[in-house]
């Protein structure tokens, strides 16, 4: 590609050759035509013509220095000044040196900027009007005529210099037509690659969203002409972050290559591939003639994306979730289906991930409602519409009060008392969970200090923390600010995690975790049993706690498998030193079987429901402890 540099480079180059060659024709003209002068004894024109020829060394000189614009001044001048001298002593305005001005103006016009060659021009009008003048007046004395002969030679001269100078100029004009037809097709090449690369993605050479939009459009064209479907495949990998924390960005760059290829062999050459950004990509199944033949293409994607990768040396594995929408059933522009299919797909996710959803209003619904939940939540949050219920957690052993698990209500002015189950999953999928979370550690902390400062037993408050707030928000300040903030002493509080934030990020995990126990809290593995129970995951996170999940107490008098299950648990905890509380216990027959096996602690409505924070003050203050009541059972 040429630069303003280069172009300058070779302009330069071009006008000192120039320069130098007009120097060299004038120089031979002159001393060749001086020669013939002399043998005939005019020793006027050849003191004339040797000086025009001797000047054009120090223009030369000057040439080479690169004084281009005096170089080609002083040997332009000296011409035009040497055929004037000619002239002056000769036949004047007749003399056929007069034919050598058009010569010099076309060397003036090939060297000379603008200024310059006007300034020659009206130098040699002055020349020609002192010869008329000169002529008219009779200025001009000692005057030679010229011969025949010199006529002949000065035309020869002044014909082969002039041809000379035509054939540069037109040289010159067919290579700057060559350098511009060369420019216009780089020129042509360069647009028809920043087309390419604006339409592409520059990774995976696949069409990028924009060409993608184009290309789908004009198949919603086809098929309303043919009557026949288009359905467009949002699909998002399911572990990108992962291939891209454990391998590296450059192996993840490898890796979606590899998945765009995987893509495009998966559908026929007439469908459409792009890449929507970052691990998403777009499919566009073009002249369909029913859902089964959508079904079957996605069934394909998902097969060979079971295919291990090979990344540095790695067999990685992946997945991915496709959701799709129809033209024309579930929209008919590019937008509407790219929505559709986008709702389509976190279906998919919410579903377990590597499989497919087709889009329906049932789906549609759904998303507006999280989206009205979502909003009804900021608002809650905003407006304090949370409250707090405490459940009673006791002894198995002394059936002494020694616990209370906070449990987080919605109270909404026009919903009610709205279900945890309901509004949590859509905190934690929004991040909401943060604000909720923080708020709920730190009104636990302030309730539990009014209560041991109001003569509360010794007893613990537990709180839940979320998957969420470990990965979002800075769990350790939070925790430190709520037991500042209220005062409340570190070993009261109890903080539960499940099994799948342990496993998410070990090492993280483990470094957090055991700064929080530095700090005098608790730690409790909340729902065990449910998620990756491991011996391995027990040994190396620094935890206080089991806590059963209710699924096995409420059917432990069911089977001996569920016997064995709980049982299995509990020696589990008892073997590394620690505390086992069972969830859900409703009946007796339950909590004596629980005793039986060793359990610490229990929870659940045969003690006591979930209630807020004034009725469980009222609670602890008048409810004496399960052994008051069975020693006043016995003394009955």
């Amino acid at each position: 590609m040429f630069t303003p540099l280069a172009h300058d480079t070779e302009d330069a180059a071009i006008r000192s050759r120039r320069i130098f060659q007009f120097g060299l024709l004038v120089f031979i003209a002159f001393t060749g035509t001086a020669i013939q002068y002399g043998m005939q004894s005019r020793w006027d024109v050849v003191i004339s013509l040797g000086l025009g020829a001797a000047m054009m060394l120090p223009g030369q000189w000057w040439n080479y220095k690169g004084h281009y614009e005096a170089a080609a001044g002083l040997i332009l001048g000296t011409a035009t000044l040497s055929l004037f001298s000619i002239m002056w002593f000769s036949d004047g305005l007749r003399d056929s040196s007069l034919l050598g001005y058009p010569v010099i103006l076309i060397g003036a016009g090939q060297l000379l900027k603008p200024r310059r060659f006007w300034m020659l021009l009206m130098f040699m009008l002055g020349c020609v009007l002192l010869l008329g003048l000169g002529t008219l007046n009779n200025w001009r004395t000692g005057v030679t005529p010229g011969t025949e002969l010199d006529r002949l030679t000065d035309s020869l001269s002044i014909l082969l210099v002039n041809g000379f100078l035509i054939w540069f100029l037109t040289y010159d004009m067919h290579n700057a037509l060559s350098r511009l037809r060369a420019q216009i097709a780089r020129f042509h090449a360069s647009e028809k690659n920043l087309t390419y690369l604006a339409q592409h993605d520059g990774l995976t050479r696949l069409p990028n969203r924009m060409l993608g939009n184009e290309l789908l459009t004009e198949a919603m064209r086809v098929a309303a002409t043919n009557h026949t479907l288009v359905a467009l495949l949002f699909v998002d990998l399911d572990n990108f972050k992962d291939v891209n924390d454990s391998v590296g960005h450059s192996a993840g760059d490898n890796f979606l290559t590899q998945v765009a290829e995987r893509l495009r062999e998966s559908v026929r050459q007439t469908d459409i591939v792009c890449r929507q950004g970052g691990d998403e990509f777009l499919i566009g199944l073009t002249d369909l003639h029913g859902v089964e033949d959508i079904v079957l293409v996605s069934e394909q994607i998902l097969q060979r994306m079971h295919a291990p990768f090979h990344l540095r040396g790695l067999d990685v594995l992946a997945s991915c979730s496709i959701g799709i929408a129809i033209y024309p059933e579930h929209g008919t522009t590019f937008d509407e289906l790219l929505r559709h299919a986008d709702q389509a797909m976190y279906q998919a996710k919410e579903a377990g991930r590597n499989t497919f959803r087709i889009f329906s209003e049932d789906i549609r619904s759904s998303m507006n409602e999280s989206l009205q939940l979502v909003s009804s939540m900021r608002q809650a949050v905003a407006q304090q519409e949370f409250v707090l219920h405490y459940q009673p957690v006791f002894d198995m052993h002394s059936g002494e009060l020694v616990g209370a698990e906070a449990l987080v209500r919605w109270q909404n002015p026009k919903l009610g008392m709205v279900s945890p189950g309901l509004f949590i999953p859509a905190a934690e999928k929004s991040g909401l969970i943060v604000d909720i979370g923080q708020w709920v550690l730190t009104e636990a902390c302030r309730q539990m200090q009014v209560w041991r400062e109001a003569g509360a037993p010794p007893m613990t408050v537990s709180v839940n923390l979320s998957p969420v707030q470990f990965s979002r928000g800075n769990v350790e300040a939070v925790i430190a600010k709520a037991l500042q903030d209220t005062g409340l002493d570190p070993h009261a509080l109890e903080l539960e995690v499940t099994e799948s934030t342990l496993i998410r990020d070990t090492e993280k995990f483990i470094s957090t975790l055991q700064r929080i126990q530095d700090m005098g809290i608790r730690l409790a593995i909340d729902d065990f049993g449910t998620g990756y129970s491991n011996l391995s995951y027990l040994q190396r996170f620094s935890v206080n706690k089991l806590k059963i999940d209710q699924s096995f107490v409420r059917r432990l008098l069911q089977g001996a498998q569920d016997v064995a299950m709980v049982s299995a648990i509990i020696h589990l905890a008892k073997s590394l030193g620690l505390t086992v509380t069972a969830e859900g216990v409703e009946d007796e027959a339950t909590r004596d079987a629980l005793a039986r096996m060793g359990c610490d602690q229990a929870q659940g409505y045969l003690f006591a429901r979930p209630m807020p924070a004034r009725d469980f003050e009222a609670y602890w203050r008048s409810r004496p402890s399960m052994r008051s009541q069975a020693l006043a059972t016995q003394a009955a």
